[in-house]
Formats: structure tokens, sequence, C-alpha cells
């Protein structure tokens, strides 16, 4: 008799034979029978030994078993096919209008004789006031080059041939001081100065105006990192040697008289 109700309640389950596709592990389940509908949504269990997850579902004559990593790669896969479908659906967007052409730019050369006018009044704006610069030159040539290059741009040149004429000369009102840096000439009698000392005498009178050093030896650095020419107010050197030295002083005359 126990052999036969043992029978009877083997034969109202349903056993399901399950073997789990991540660790191979093959387990069994025991389902009643009176609790096969309740299966019929499906419903998740665990593998006994990983705990990997699967969906269980009753289809009336058999238990179906699926892997959920599966069935979300299904999902996933069949997501993808719809939103495709709906792109290939969707109309084009129109095409935008064709942009006009922009007209072609004018020839650059044609523009240099208007920078060429500009950069001239700009000049002639900058020295309106005509700034008085004081030339201080033993050289005849290298004198002549310099009053004729500032004269061109609009300063007033007062030129001197030695310490002496330049103190007279700087007895006016003058906006800058350009001199040489070795002036004394044992031959003029009134050469008696270089141009440190009559800058020392020129601030001792009383003229402050910032002053250019020119000079025909070479510019070395102790030369001019010297503090005394800082407080000779000196703002520049400008070596003599070179062709384009008169160039450098007129850019530097330009810079030192209108900065800001």
């Amino acid at each position: 008799m126990p052999e036969l109700q043992e029978k009877k309640a083997s034969a109202a389950k349903e056993p399901v034979e399950i073997t789990c596709s991540e660790c191979a592990t093959a387990f069994r389940l025991w389902i009643p029978a009176e609790r096969l509908a309740e299966w019929e949504r499906g419903s998740r269990i665990s593998c006994v030994k990983c705990g990997s997850q699967f969906f269980l579902k009753w289809n009336g004559s058999a238990f179906e078993v699926s892997p959920l990593s599966e069935l979300a790669k299904k999902a996933a896969e069949k997501a993808a096919e719809i939103a495709a479908r709906e792109i290939s659906v969707k109309p084009a967007a129109p095409a935008p209008p064709p942009q006009a052409t922009p007209p072609a730019p004018a020839p650059v050369a044609a523009a240099e004789p208007v920078m060429a006018a500009r950069a001239s009044a700009f000049d002639a704006a900058q020295t309106s006031a005509a700034e008085t610069v004081l030339v201080i030159e033993d050289d005849r040539l290298s004198r002549d080059m310099v009053e004729k290059t500032l004269s061109e741009i609009g300063f007033s040149i007062v030129p001197a041939r030695n310490s002496t004429e330049a103190m007279r000369a700087a007895k006016g009102k003058i906006h800058l001081i350009v001199t040489d840096l070795y002036l004394k000439n044992p031959a003029d009698a009134e050469s008696v100065l270089d141009g440190e000392d009559l800058l020392v005498q020129l601030r001792e009178s009383g003229v402050s105006a910032p002053a250019i050093i020119t000079t025909g030896k070479d510019i070395i650095d102790d030369l001019v990192l010297d503090p005394k020419w800082f407080e000779l107010n000196v703002k520049g050197f400008i070596q003599k040697g070179n062709p384009f030295w008169v160039e450098e002083l007129k850019l530097k005359v330009k810079e030192v008289l209108y900065k800001g």
C-alpha cells in the first residue's frame, strides 16, 4: 500500500528537467498537477548551483524553459528591428535651398595705394603737433640722414654738431634728444663732452626730455643694462653700423613719443 500511494503522488506531479546553460548543472522540478494552470503565465526560477535565472512556462502540454539572458537578447534584437523599420519608412528631409555664391574679393593690389595713403595720414596726424627732436651728431653725413628721415614724417629737427651747440639749443622746448655716445673731438674746441656727460648736464639744467643714444660701437648688455641710463631717462640704443640704422631710429623715435 505505501508503494501504491507513492506512485499516485508521483503521478499527480509534472516533472521538469532543466540543464543550466551557464554551469551545465542538471536538476529537476516537480510541479503539482493541480497548479499547472498557474504556470501558464510563466515564472522565474534559478539554477540550484550558480543562480542563473530561467523563465519557466506551461504551454498546456509541456513546460518551456528559456534562459533569461536569451530572452533579453531576443527582446533587444526585436526592438532594433522595429526601430530600423520605422527609420526606413520615415520620409527624407527636404534638401536645403542652394546657397548664393558670394562675390569675389577685390584684388589685393588695389588696396595697396589706400594702405599707403592711410599710413601717411597716420604719420601726419601723429606728428601734427610738430614735436621737436634735438639731434646731436658730430658726423655730418649721419646728422643729415637723421634730420631728413625724421623731417619727412613731420618732426621739427634741431641739429647740433657738439655738446656746446646742444646746450644752447636745449634752452628751447625739446620733446626728444637723439645723441651720439662718443662726441668728444680734440679738433673741435666746442666738443668738450661725450653723450653721457652731455645728458648729465642737460638733466642738471632742467631738460627732462627722453633720450635715444646712437653709437658706432658694439652695443653690449653691460652697456645697455647699466642703471645710470634709467636715471638719465634713456629709452633705447641704436647701433649705426648697419645700413638700416636710420629706419630703426625712426621707429624708435615714434615708439618713444607715441607710446600709450
